[in-house]
């Protein structure tokens, strides 16, 4: 029987676990403007290194997932952070830009492991009493990450760029020995059905989980429009001034952090785990949050828009954590990793489309057409939702 203290040092090292994914990106993102001086990269490429990690993430996700259930929780966890630790270190020592987006590859490669197997692990390991609430709070650690990384950066200041690339790699390599020695091993018994079928072709065809997945590319969809357009969304009609498209930023980051800390809470305490009907209730919010933002157009009220970014922060940026929790309850044990990667892989493909759609709505039709394509959108993945 697990006890509580090990209970916490195994959730401590899976939070650990997804801290190292926005980490290692932003070690080297951070160090932009040294990288333009000293590789001579445009902005251009400095853009694409962005792409390029999440482009690795993406095409990962679901080979990852296969992988983590063939291999285990911990072994997984382990090989994601040494992928990381590569891909840094190959960062560190880059002369050129092809090598330093070779590794910043390598990291989204090794990220990409890291959803599926964390996920399932909180599965695993703890009781379905939490699970909403543990698979949200996980969640939080990539901002953490993205902290640590930028701190990272910062020796680049002193010793040069390569100095704080490489602190990274050395903390994702000392991971990778923690996750080793560590977190327990778990084993999934296969029943002779499952061991007749090919495990993609299982996955595929779970019930309800395309439905699910497509609904997560929705909402983390809104999340990167979101991210990529408030800027330009709040200066459109009077235009709002640096004090207001701050706090309004501000907002959105407030809330997506209460989000993801909160909604997995309120499946579990008062929604009895329902999943699906919390990420309803999550739809149902978030229009109010396109409500206000229809009403900052109309109005240019500067409250309006700081309530817009903290609602829709608190719902389509705060979601994630539910729909793997629900994945979870949809996915049978045996397929648990491969099924984690599939709802990833769609959510990361909904975070290439969606702000697309939202800036043509944007650009179209303005703020009114930007609010009326969140309110499509949350009202498709309520009805996607539906009867899970």
């Amino acid at each position: 029987m697990t006890t509580p203290a090990r209970a916490r040092l195994n959730f401590a090292l899976i939070f650990a676990a997804h801290a190292l994914g926005a980490m290692s990106v932003l070690s080297v993102l951070t160090a932009g403007p040294q990288l333009v001086v000293a590789l001579g990269l445009s902005p251009l490429e400095l853009g694409a290194l962005a792409s390029l990690y999440s482009g690795a993430l993406a095409a990962a996700s679901l080979p990852a997932g296969l992988v983590t259930d063939r291999l285990g929780t911990r072994a997984a966890l382990t090989l994601s952070a040494m992928t990381i630790a590569a891909g840094l270190g190959i960062c560190a020592t880059a002369p050129d830009f092809a090598q330093l987006g070779a590794g910043i590859a390598l990291c989204g490669a090794g990220y990409g492991l890291i959803n599926p197997a964390a996920g399932r692990a909180i599965t695993l390991w703890f009781t379905p009493r939490w699970r909403n609430t543990l698979l949200s709070l996980k969640q939080t650690g990539v901002p953490a990450g993205a902290g640590l990384g930028s701190l990272t950066a910062l020796l680049g200041q002193v010793w040069g760029w390569q100095a704080g690339i490489a602190m990274a790699a050395a903390i994702a390599f000392a991971a990778s020995l923690f996750f080793l020695a560590l977190l327990p091993r778990d084993a999934i018994r296969r029943t002779p059905v499952a061991q007749s079928r090919k495990p993609l072709t299982e996955i595929l065809t779970l019930p309800g989980l395309a439905r699910a997945n497509l609904a997560a590319g929705l909402t983390n969809g809104m999340q990167f429009a979101l991210w990529a357009h408030v800027p330009d969304l709040l200066q459109r009609g009077a235009g709002a001034g640096a004090a207001v498209l701050g706090l309004s930023l501000g907002a959105l980051h407030l809330g997506t952090f209460l989000g993801r800390l909160g909604w997995g809470a309120v499946a579990d305490r008062l929604l009895l785990g329902d999943t699906a009907r919390a990420l309803r209730w999550l739809c149902v919010l978030g229009l109010a949050g396109a409500a206000a933002f229809w009403g900052y157009g109309l109005t240019s009220a500067p409250a309006l828009a700081v309530l817009a970014c903290f609602l829709l922060g608190t719902t389509v940026c705060g979601a994630v954590g539910l729909h793997i929790a629900l994945t979870a309850r949809l996915a049978p044990p045996h397929l648990l990793g491969g099924a984690m990667g599939y709802t990833m892989l769609t959510t990361n493909l909904g975070g290439v489309a969606v702000p697309l759609v939202f800036g043509a709505a944007l650009s179209a039709a303005g703020t009114g057409g930007a609010a009326l394509a969140l309110v499509v959108m949350l009202m498709l993945g309520f009805g996607l939702l539906r009867r899970l």
